[in-house]
């Protein structure tokens, strides 16, 4: 009996904190806006014209992009947009792509983003999958179609970063009394549907396109800090429909090798407490090489 006791005593201690209730704000709210920019930045969009694929050929792709950098009245979303949160983390999203020749002419694109930290921020499990299909196509245009999801995650240092801890407790650089850097989770999963347009009258080597999507947020932060006289544990939700404006170009360097060049503007609204300056909006560059080995 003593034993069983024990057991059960031991059980209970070590079993997961519950999860805190869910606060759900406005997608045009401050904190709603950052997790907007954050999944802006991350989305799993086009870059080149679905072109079919003999089945079961494939065309491995690697892509940079760029993610603006704000400035400290922008990053001020806590609370309503009062409390500063560092959001300026990695200047840069990248992934990896695997495009195959599918079924019908499609093709089917499995995404994968590695692990690496960047100033206290690290994607964990962040896998994406679309498919692409060419509709129409004739001596002056292309029309195709591309549905993608993405899943996975985000580790970050937002709501105490490591600058934010090494100032003094309750300081204007550390004013809730940061002990410890913070592992805030934001989950980045989303999905959509994209249209691509391509102009088939220009140079063979030089392919331009331009794309418009709908993305599907359902968006979510654990906040998860360490401070002098508590621990901050809370969960924020947000969901809404972003619209993306993309422009792009493919240019064929040999017969393996593509190089692509982009820009995507995502409109942004927020409502905040007092103007911050600065462009709410999200809107980076992209560049990346294809290989197709024949």
């Amino acid at each position: 009996m003593k034993k069983f006791t024990f057991i059960l005593a031991i059980s209970f201690f070590l079993q997961p904190s519950p999860q805190p209730a869910p606060e759900e704000v406005d997608i045009s709210s401050p904190e709603g806006w950052g997790m907007s920019y954050m999944s802006a930045a991350s989305l799993n969009l086009s870059d080149s014209f679905p072109t079919p694929l003999a089945f079961g050929d494939y065309t491995f792709t690697g892509e940079i992009s760029t993610i603006p950098k704000l400035n400290r009245e922008q990053q001020k979303i806590g609370f309503g947009g009062f409390k500063y949160e560092d959001l300026n983390k990695s200047p840069l999203f990248g992934r990896g792509k695997l495009k195959i020749g599918f079924y019908w002419d499609s093709i089917l694109e499995l995404s994968y983003t590695p692990p690496l930290e960047i100033k206290g921020a690290k994607p964990k499990n962040l896998w994406g999958i679309a498919l692409a299909k060419s509709i129409i196509s004739n001596d002056s245009i292309n029309l195709g179609v591309r549905y993608y999801r993405l899943a996975g995650n985000a580790i970050a240092d937002v709501t105490c970063s490591k600058d934010t801890v090494n100032e003094p407790l309750y300081t204007a650089g550390n004013p809730s009394g940061c002990i410890s850097v913070s592992k805030d989770r934001i989950d980045l999963g989303h999905q959509g549907f994209e249209i691509l347009l391509e102009n088939n009258q220009t140079n063979t080597n030089i392919r331009p396109y331009v794309s418009l999507a709908s993305t599907k947020i359902d968006s979510s932060v654990r906040i998860d800090a360490e401070l002098e006289l508590s621990r901050e544990v809370a969960y924020v939700k947000t969901s809404g429909t972003l619209s993306t404006l993309s422009f792009g170009l493919n240019y064929q360097l040999s017969d393996d090798w593509q190089l692509n060049l982009g820009t995507s503007f995502t409109p942004l609204d927020v409502n905040r407490p007092s103007p911050a300056g600065g462009d709410d909006d999200f809107w980076n560059v992209k560049l990346g090489f294809s290989w197709n080995p024949r």
